[in-house]
C-alpha cells in the first residue's frame, strides 16, 4: 500500500467513502463532501499520471453506447428537468469505471482495490451477523440493513451481500493453497458472513439470489456431484435456520401486498415502454410520469429491467443486455489468459473471473425486484472486470502474475484444495489436479 501512487490512493479512498460512508456515521468527520473530493482527485490524478488504457473494447464500447442512450433519452425526456437533476447519479459511476476500469495498471493494484472492496463489504456483513445474533436469530420484518447510503434499505443490503458472497468465496478458493488451516477458516467465515447477512436481511430477492448463485456454482463445476454434496446440505441448513417469518413470506409470494404492487408496476412499465419504444419516457422520469399518468402515490417500478425499458426504451434495454453479455464474454477471455494451460497462469486472477461472474449473477437475480439499475452493484463489478481485462492482457500485468508462481506450483501445496476446486468450473481444474 505504501508504494502506491496518489491516483491509486484517491481511487481507494473514494470507494471507501462511497461504500462505508463514515462521514454519515461520525458527525465530526462530516465537514466536507469527501466522496466528490476523492472522486475528482482520482480522475485528475489518473489522467496526470497517464494511467488510462481501455483494453476491453467490448465493455468500453457498450458502456459508451449506454451513455449515449442516457443522454439522448434525457434530451427527449417527458420531464427534462428530472433527467438533468439526476445526471450525477450516472456520471459518478461512469467516472468510477474510468478510474478503476481504465486506471488500474498492475496485478498488485487490482488485488489491493479488490481487497479494499472485500473489507468494506465485510464491515457491513459483520454488522449483519451481529444484528441477527442480537435479535435472537428471529425474523425482523424490516430486516437488517447496511450502512447509510446505498445499502441502508434491507433489500439493497441483501443485494450487496449477493455481490459480496461469490467474490469472497472465490477469493478464498484463489488463495487457498497458500493459507494455514486457521486462515482458511477465517476466509470461510468471511464468506459465510455474507450468507448469514442475506438471511438476516429478510429479503426474498436476496435469498433467491443466493440460491441462484449456488445453482450456478454447481452448474459451472466439472465435479458436479462433489459440488452438490456441499451445496445441498448448505441449502438445507439455511432453510432450517431461516426464521418462520421469512418462510411465511415465501409462502405468500405472488399474493401478498408487496407482490401485487410490484406486478402492477411491472405491467404499467411494459405499457409505458410500448407507448415510448425508442428512447422511453426519459432517464430518471419514472416518478413524475407515473404519478401524473397512473397513480399520484406511485413508487419506483421495483425492477431494473422495467426501469431501463420504460425510461430508456427498448434501445436502452437492448444495450443494457448487450453490455451484460459483453461483461461475461470479457471475463471468459481474461480467464483464458490466466488459466492453468496458459503461458502466464495465475490462480487468484483465474478465481476472480469466476467471482465477478458470480457477483453479476447475484445482482441480476436479487436486484430483479428493486429499482437499482444506477446503484453501484453493477458498475463496480463492471469496473473490476475492466481492470482485470487490462492486467491479464498487459505485459506488465503478466509479469506481476508470474511473480505469484500461479497455479502449477501452488496447486500441489493444498491437500484439502480439491474439495474447494470442485466449486469452480472449466477444464482448468483438471489441469490443476
Amino acid at each position: 500500500m505504501r508504494q502506491q501512487s496518489p491516483a491509486f490512493w484517491a481511487t481507494f479512498l473514494y470507494v471507501f467513502f462511497e461504500y462505508v460512508r463514515p462521514q454519515s456515521i461520525y458527525s465530526w468527520l462530516d465537514v466536507a463532501p469527501w466522496p466528490k473530493l476523492f472522486l475528482f482527485a482520482a480522475v485528475g490524478l489518473t489522467v496526470l499520471e497517464g494511467r488510462l488504457r481501455f483494453k476491453s473494447k467490448a465493455l468500453w464500447g457498450s458502456v459508451a453506447l449506454f451513455t449515449l442512450v442516457i443522454v439522448a433519452s434525457s434530451l427527449t425526456a417527458q420531464y427534462p428537468a428530472s433527467s438533468w437533476d439526476s445526471k450525477d447519479f450516472w456520471i459518478n459511476w461512469l467516472l468510477l469505471m474510468l478510474i478503476v476500469g481504465g486506471g488500474v495498471r498492475t496485478r498488485s493494484e487490482f488485488l489491493l482495490q479488490l481487497l479494499g472492496f472485500v473489507l468494506w463489504n465485510m464491515k457491513m456483513s459483520q454488522h449483519g451477523v451481529q444484528a441477527w445474533i442480537g435479535s435472537g436469530f428471529s425474523f425482523v420484518a424490516w430486516g437488517v440493513s447496511g450502512g447509510p447510503g446505498w445499502f441502508q434499505n434491507s433489500g439493497e443490503f441483501g443485494i450487496e451481500m449477493c455481490v459480496f458472497l461469490p467474490i469472497a468465496g472465490y477469493l478464498t478458493l484463489g488463495v487457498w493453497p497458500r493459507l494455514s488451516k486457521n486462515r482458511r477458516l477465517i476466509m470461510l467465515a468471511i464468506a459465510a458472513s455474507g450468507l448469514i447477512s442475506i438471511v438476516a436481511s429478510s429479503s426474498r430477492g436476496a435469498l433467491l439470489g443466493a440460491g441462484i448463485i449456488a445453482a450456478w456454482v454447481v452448474w459451472r463445476s466439472p465435479y458436479r456431484l462433489r459440488a452438490i454434496v456441499i451445496m445441498v446440505p448448505l441449502a438445507a441448513l439455511t432453510w432450517i435456520v431461516l426464521p418462520e417469518g421469512n418462510k411465511a413470506r415465501w409462502r405468500e409470494a405472488g399474493t401478498d401486498e408487496d407482490s401485487v404492487r410490484r406486478l402492477t408496476y411491472w405491467k404499467d412499465g411494459i405499457e409505458i415502454a410500448k407507448a415510448h419504444p425508442v428512447l422511453g419516457i426519459g432517464y430518471r422520469n419514472w416518478i413524475p410520469y407515473y404519478q401524473q399518468r397512473y397513480n399520484p402515490e406511485g413508487e419506483l417500478p421495483h425492477n431494473y429491467l422495467i426501469e431501463a425499458v420504460s425510461e430508456l426504451g427498448f434501445t436502452g434495454l437492448f444495450v443494457f443486455v448487450g453490455m451484460t453479455g459483453a461483461f461475461f464474454w470479457q471475463n471468459a477471455q481474461s480467464r483464458r489468459r490466466v488459466s492453468a494451460r496458459s503461458k502466464t497462469p495465475d490462480r487468484v486472477l483465474w478465481a476472480m473471473t469466476y467471482g465477478l461472474d458470480g457477483a453479476m449473477i447475484g445482482f441480476l437475480a436479487s436486484g430483479f425486484f428493486i429499482t437499482v439499475l444506477y446503484y453501484p452493484y453493477y458498475w463496480m463489478n463492471m469496473a473490476l472486470a475492466m481492470s482485470l481485462a487490462r492486467i491479464t492482457s498487459d505485459t506488465g500485468g503478466v509479469r506481476h502474475a508470474q511473480r505469484g508462481k500461479a497455479f502449477r506450483g501452488a496447486a500441489g501445496l493444498a491437500g484439502g484444495s480439491r474439495m474447494a476446486m470442485g466449486l469452480s468450473g472449466g477444464a482448468d481444474e483438471a489441469a490443476i489436479r
